[in-house]
This record gives structure tokens, C-alpha cells and sequence, in this order.
């Protein structure tokens, strides 16, 4: 008889799949997701929601930079009668041990540890997302002895996850969906041109703004040197740049005090690897500012399905001085007009420079399914208790 360990790590132990309404659903290997690149992207282009934390690149990435002993891949595809892929749900089970005690194994989205995705979903278009979901809750659930929870965190607001948990629940079983401050993603959409954006901005506003860009890029005489805008279009030293990029980031980190998601030799493959991978396909916008030949600030975006998403930036101590990060964003938000697309996504984080940028703002969500065993329950019960005390105690008065 296999036991839990064996039922979870060995994707070949599979049983009969899950068929409903004609959408049979399976667990694949890692072999078989490492060759998936062509047809996951292109189910990909069609779904409900199409964001880049979903592309093959960036879960692949992912996979190949954190798995260890306590990550088990748990990756289920759909497909209909006639074999065609229809839905795919990029699942691991996290074997971890919260508090340090009793080991649980959770069910989450593959790369939301370490790598702090937004918008995420589960991938199917509209023709199939509501049969794909029926027939992988009832395939998760039929196998409910290979995980204690499942946590989904980063959902997207009009997700067909929330969308259909909204409607139908998860079967039988206690679901909790929140939404937190920290979950705020604060978007603008690209209306018009720049020059029609800036004048959304007060005078005294557009007038600060325009100085602190002709300060970094005229010189008047001062003897200092101009500053330069580079997007970097050669692969010839992409590590370098990328390189630069880290020690930027990390370097403000430290003077600041702040505990930053790039740490750590892992991160830093993982994104290195999701760059090198994209790099030749234009969706990879690595931007920098120079003073000279030395670099004062950068910032990290993907540009996928028609609008730019900024991911992280780095600022030396004479950058900030100069209001370098300001002016930068500035020259992206402008460049993203110019290149035709109709949003500029600041992803998560309520920071106040972005809020400057824009007033608009979409949340993530965190879904948490439990057991419907009594244990299930009482965690359930307690959790909503729990949230709703941290509503009362966070209002103000």
C-alpha cells in the first residue's frame, strides 16, 4: 500500500483520470512540463486571464531554481475528447512546517514562494473554464490524502478561480477567500498620449516633474555629466546588466533597512534564467539611467499582452538624490505610450510614489480551501473569526 510520501512525489501514481463533462484532467511529469513550453503558451494567449506570472517561462524558471525536498510539482492539465489542452492549473505542494511543528503538506500556485506573483489564475478560455474547474476541484478533491490545504494567494479579482468559487464553492468543502491592504495593485491605463496624461497632473505638479527630468539631462555648464536613458537591447552582457540591476536593488535594501524579495542566490537565478529566456522576445524591459558610464537607477518590467508591469527597480545614493527613480518611471510610463499599450501595471504594494502615478487600483486575493473533516472545519471557523477581529482592530475609529 503506497503511503502519503510516495502518493505525492511520484506523478506516475496517477490512478483513473478525472472526467467530467468531458474534460479529462492529469497530473504530468516534469518531463512532460518541461517540454510544454509551445502548447502552454499558447492556451495561454487565449485565456480568461493572460498574465505574464503564467507564462511556461516564468513557472519554469521557478520550478528549476527552488525545487527541493520539501517542493513536490503538481501541475494538472485538462484536455477534451479529442486530446486538445483546454485548462492548465501550475499547482506544487509545499511539504512545510508551519511554526516549526507538524508538517502539512499545502497545496499552492507554483511561484508564489519566492517570487511574489500577482494576478494569478488557473489557465483555460471562456469556452472551457467553467467544465475545466468542475472537473479539477472534483480531481483535487477526489485526492484530498495528498494535501491538508489548499492556499492560493495572489489571485486576480475577476479571476474564473473567484469567479466560480463566488458561485459554486469548492463542493463541500470550507473556502475563504480575503482580500488585504498589502494586496492592493495600483494601475494606470494608458488613455490617450503622455503629453494628454501629464495634463491630468497640476501645473505646479507637471512643472516639478519636467525640472527634475531637464536637471539629470542638461548639464548647464555645471561640469557634471549628462545623464543617459538605456533600455538594453543587446544580449552581449545581459548578465552584466542583470548583475547591476541586483546590486542596485540590494544595495538600497541595505540602506533603507528594507527586507527585499531579491535576496538570496535562488531569486537571483530564477529571475536571471526567466530573462535569458524571454530576452529575444522584446517582452523583457530592462531600463537604466547613467551618469556617465556609472549606473544611478534601474528598473525591471515585462512588457506581455499589451501593457508594461513593473517589477522592481534598483537606486544608487546619487540616484535618489537626483530623483532618479522618479524620472526613470516617468520615461517608462512614456515609453509604454509609445509603444502602443493600454495599461501600466505597478503590481502589488500600496507604496505612496505609485499612488502619485495614478489613483486606480485592482486587489489580489487570498483563497484558502480546508478539509471538511471536523478538524477542517474548526481552522475554518477560527480563520474567519480571526479576519474579522483584524477588521475591527484596523479600522479606525
Amino acid at each position: 500500500m503506497l503511503n502519503k510520501f510516495e502518493m505525492i512525489t511520484n506523478p506516475g501514481i496517477r490512478g483513473p483520470l478525472a472526467q467530467v463533462e468531458n474534460i479529462s484532467i492529469e497530473r504530468i511529469s516534469e518531463d512532460t512540463f518541461r517540454g510544454m513550453r509551445d502548447e502552454w503558451n499558447s492556451l495561454l494567449e487565449k485565456s480568461v486571464t493572460n498574465e505574464f506570472f503564467l507564462l511556461w517561462e516564468w513557472v519554469y524558471s521557478w520550478w528549476q531554481s527552488f525545487k527541493d525536498h520539501s517542493k513536490v510539482l503538481f501541475i494538472l492539465i485538462g484536455r477534451n475528447l479529442e486530446g486538445r489542452l483546454v485548462g492548465i492549473a501550475p499547482l506544487f505542494i509545499d511539504r512545510s512546517k508551519p511554526g516549526g511543528f507538524l508538517e502539512k503538506n499545502i497545496l499552492r500556485f507554483c511561484a508564489s514562494v519566492g517570487a511574489c506573483p500577482d494576478h494569478i489564475d488557473f489557465i483555460s478560455d471562456i469556452e472551457h473554464a467553467d467544465s475545466f474547474l468542475k472537473a479539477l476541484f472534483k480531481y483535487v478533491k477526489e485526492r484530498g490524502k495528498q494535501w491538508d490545504m489548499i492556499v492560493l494567494d495572489g489571485v486576480k479579482e475577476d479571476s474564473i478561480i473567484n469567479n466560480y468559487l463566488r458561485q459554486n464553492g469548492f463542493l463541500d468543502l470550507p473556502v475563504s477567500r480575503t482580500a488585504d491592504s498589502d494586496s492592493l495593485c495600483p494601475y494606470l491605463p494608458l488613455e490617450k498620449d503622455f503629453e494628454g496624461y501629464l495634463k491630468s497632473f497640476s501645473a505646479k505638479t507637471r512643472q516639478t516633474l519636467m525640472r527634475k527630468r531637464r536637471a539629470l539631462f542638461e548639464n548647464k555648464g555645471s561640469g557634471a555629466a549628462y545623464a543617459r536613458f538605456e533600455i538594453v537591447k543587446d544580449a552581449l552582457d545581459l548578465d552584466g546588466q542583470i548583475r547591476q540591476l541586483f546590486i542596485l536593488h540590494m544595495e538600497r535594501a541595505l540602506r533603507k533597512g528594507i527586507k527585499s524579495n531579491y535576496e538570496g542566490s535562488k531569486r537571483y537565478n530564477f529571475h536571471r534564467g526567466f530573462i535569458h529566456s524571454l530576452f529575444h522576445t522584446g517582452k523583457i524591459v530592462l531600463a537604466f539611467l547613467y551618469r556617465g558610464s556609472v549606473p544611478i537607477a534601474s528598473y525591471y518590467c515585462i512588457k506581455h499582452n499589451g501593457k508594461y508591469s513593473y517589477y522592481q527597480a534598483g537606486i544608487s545614493v546619487e540616484g535618489e538624490k537626483a530623483s532618479a527613480g522618479t524620472v526613470l518611471l516617468s520615461l517608462l510610463i512614456e515609453k509604454a505610450f509609445e509603444d502602443g499599450c493600454s495599461e501600466f501595471d505597478f503590481l502589488r504594494g500600496s507604496e505612496e510614489y505609485k499612488f502619485f502615478w495614478t489613483k486606480k487600483y485592482r486587489q489580489n486575493y487570498l483563497i484558502e480551501i480546508r478539509k471538511g473533516d471536523l478538524a477542517g472545519r474548526l481552522s475554518h471557523g477560527a480563520h474567519m473569526v480571526f479576519r474579522k477581529l483584524l477588521k475591527v482592530f484596523a479600522s479606525p475609529e
